[in-house]
């Protein structure tokens, strides 16, 4: 019984082992991970069929009697059952023989494809090495070929470039010749501007002597003397006007600067019509145009009649007359306040404190006076940027017209200091006292107003 096979456990075995094959999931897999049979498990499977080969002519004989009585008896037995069975014994052996016939068909089969997946590993090796070989071969092909899309993408983003230049280029030849037709423009009215200026002098000039001549032949009477001398005091007009032009600011510049004084008549609801404003020497009308767009009750006087004509001509109220001779005609308590931006500079002594006093006259309870005049504690103002207008005649310190509104019946006068210099403009030196004085005196305020209410 030693040499007996147990041909069910066999069996089963590869049940299981086909079971498990069936099962398993059959992944395309790389040419490295594809496995072949390992020749240890077909070697176990074909000593299984030799072992039950060998073990097929056994079914039906009798196995060695052992030399006892048992053995004897067991002998017997199985002599007994053999006979009860002789019917089923070729059945046994035929299973057998057809079994064994199976398993040797698996086994060449087994065999054929090991041979089979051996070939196959030699060939999926050649084809891994090929492979490589040909990468190898195609890794500077691939490299050129990113070298060229690069160098395609790089001579695209030059053709936009180029194309955008082209673009730029016309732009600025297109601008270059506009530039060049203004310029000559530019030539053309500076020349018919030196032209008309030429011309205004020499009319100028005439009209003077006109004026002489007419002033020598006239009647004793000297009934044309007033219309005369009116005319006569109109002949720097126009050179005054194209020095404030030249000299004054634009004109919002100006503006920005008087934007300061809004919220000061806000503040004492100053600019209705019981409380109106006049404008002493309203120039361009910067101040009138604020107070228009406020929508504040507001007109002005002034003796320059191009002043004047261009003020009308924006629509703003203004008068061709004195400043001084306006207020005399005016009633008592007639306005809300007197204004006057860079106008006290240009008047005698006498003449100004006859205008702060008809001023105090004309306004009513409640009204305020605003004098605005360049600062000649800033030196550089005082001594020089203030005798670049020709009209002016003298400086006033912040104290001393402080002192004449005073003085003259306004209360509570208030000194505003007004238009420093930029930053850049004052001298860095760590912060010393020194360098603060400097600053204090050379850039600092360039104007200040004086601000007095009537009680």
């Amino acid at each position: 019984m030693e040499n007996t096979v147990n041909v069910q456990a066999i069996m089963q075995e590869i049940r299981e082992r086909i079971r498990a094959r069936s099962a398993t999931p059959r992944a395309a897999a790389p040419p490295d991970l594809l496995p072949a049979v390992e020749p240890p498990q077909l070697t176990a499977f074909e000593s299984a069929v030799h072992s039950l080969d060998a073990s097929k002519s056994l079914a039906g004989e009798l196995p060695a009697q052992p030399p006892s009585f048992r053995g004897w008896l067991g002998g017997v037995l199985v002599k007994i059952v053999r006979r009860m069975l002789f019917w089923y014994t070729p059945q046994i052996r035929e299973f057998q023989a057809g079994a064994v016939a199976a398993f040797h068909a698996q086994l060449a089969l087994l065999r054929a494809l090991a041979a089979g997946n051996q070939q196959n590993a030699g060939f999926l090796q050649d084809i891994r090495h090929s492979v490589v070989k040909l990468e190898q071969e195609l890794c500077p092909e691939t490299r050129a070929r990113e070298q060229l899309s690069r160098r395609l993408e790089v001579e695209q983003s030059l053709v936009v470039l180029a194309s955008e230049g082209e673009q730029l280029a016309r732009r600025l030849e297109e601008e270059a010749a506009a530039r060049g037709q203004l310029t000559e423009k530019t030539r053309q009215l500076e020349i018919l501007i030196q032209r008309l200026r030429a011309e205004n002098s020499h009319q100028s000039a005439r009209i003077s002597v006109l004026l002489e001549e007419v002033r020598k032949n006239a009647p004793a009477t000297g009934a044309l003397e007033p219309r005369l001398e009116d005319e006569e005091s109109h002949k720097l007009d126009a050179f005054y006007a194209a020095f404030a032009e030249r000299f004054r600011g634009t004109e919002a510049e100006i503006a920005a600067h008087l934007r300061f004084y809004l919220p000061v008549l806000e503040k004492h609801r100053i600019g209705t019509p019981d409380m109106p404003v006049l404008d002493l020497g309203c120039g361009r009308g910067e101040w009138l145009s604020l107070l228009s767009e406020a929508h504040l009750e507001a007109y002005g006087v002034d003796t320059n009649r191009v002043f004047v004509a261009a003020c009308r001509e924006r629509g703003l109220r203004v008068s061709e007359e004195d400043a001084l001779q306006h207020l005399r005609g005016l009633p008592d308590g007639r306005l809300g306040a007197v204004t006057g931006f860079h106008l006290i500079e240009h008047l005698p002594l006498d003449v100004l404190v006859k205008l702060i006093d008809e001023t105090v006259r004309v306004l009513k309870p409640g009204g305020l006076a605003i004098f605005e005049t360049p600062n000649p504690q800033n030196m550089l103002v005082g001594a020089h940027n203030f005798w670049v207008d020709p009209t002016h005649i003298q400086p006033i310190p912040c104290v001393s017209a402080q002192f004449l509104l005073e003085a003259r019946g306004l209360c509570n006068v208030e000194i505003v200091q007004l238009h420093p210099y930029a930053e850049s403009y004052r001298a860095k030196d760590g912060g010393t006292e020194l360098a603060q004085r400097f600053n204090d005196y050379f850039y600092g305020p360039q104007d200040y107003a004086v601000i007095g209410y009537r009680v």
